[in-house]
C-alpha cells in the first residue's frame, strides 16, 4: 500500500454522517518535502475530494502564517459548519491578494502545504499527515522546481516554518508520517 492508499484508508476511518462539513485532510510538511505530490496523488484516487493548496493563500516570502490563518477563518471554519467558503488568492508576481474565490462544500477537503497541520488549522483537521525529507533532499527539489530564485528566500521561509512547528509539533501528532 502506498502513501496515498494509506491516507485514503485513514479518511474511510474519519468519515461521519453526524456533521455538516467535509472530512479534512491536512498534508504538512517543509518545503520540498513531496506533499503536492502526495495530495495529487489522494484528491486523484479519491472520488469527492477536492484539493487545496495553501501556496495559492501564503502572503508572499514573508506571509506563510496570515496565508495559513486566513485559509482556517476563511475556508476552514464555514466548511466545518457545512456553508461555503472563499479564499483570496495570492498573485505572487503582483504581490497583492486577487478577488474572492468561493471553496464549495466537498465531501473531502485535501489541503496541502506548509502549515496545514499547523494550530491555526488544527480544529478543523480529521486526518494529518506529515512528509518529510532530508534537507538536501528538499533544497535540490525546490530547486529544480524553482531555480534558484528560491534561494535568496529559503532561510526566510525555513524561519517561518520552525515557528510554526514550535507552536504544535506536528509531526509528532500525526496519524501518519511518510517519508520520500
Amino acid at each position: 500500500m502506498d502513501a496515498a492508499d494509506q491516507v485514503i484508508a485513514l479518511v474511510r476511518d474519519a468519515r461521519t454522517d453526524t456533521r455538516p462539513g467535509p472530512v479534512v485532510v491536512a498534508i504538512d510538511g517543509r518545503s520540498g518535502a513531496g506533499k503536492t505530490e502526495l495530495a495529487r496523488a489522494v484528491g486523484h484516487r479519491l472520488p469527492g475530494a477536492r484539493v487545496l493548496s495553501l501556496e495559492d493563500a501564503y502572503r508572499g516570502w514573508s506571509g506563510l502564517r496570515a496565508g495559513v490563518e486566513a485559509v482556517a477563518a476563511g475556508v476552514l471554519a464555514p466548511l466545518a459548519r457545512g456553508e461555503a467558503g472563499a479564499l483570496r488568492p495570492y498573485d505572487w508576481h503582483a504581490g497583492r491578494l486577487g478577488e474572492p474565490l468561493a471553496v464549495p462544500v466537498p465531501e473531502v477537503l485535501v489541503l496541502e502545504g506548509c502549515g496545514a497541520g499547523s494550530a491555526p488549522c488544527a480544529p478543523y483537521v480529521d486526518v494529518l499527515v506529515w512528509v518529510e525529507a532530508p534537507e538536501p533532499v528538499r533544497h535540490a527539489r525546490v530547486r529544480d522546481r524553482d531555480g534558484d530564485y528560491w534561494a535568496e528566500h529559503w532561510q526566510r521561509w525555513a524561519h517561518q516554518e520552525e515557528e510554526l512547528l514550535a507552536e504544535r509539533d506536528v509531526p509528532a501528532v500525526a496519524d501518519l508520517v511518510v517519508r520520500t
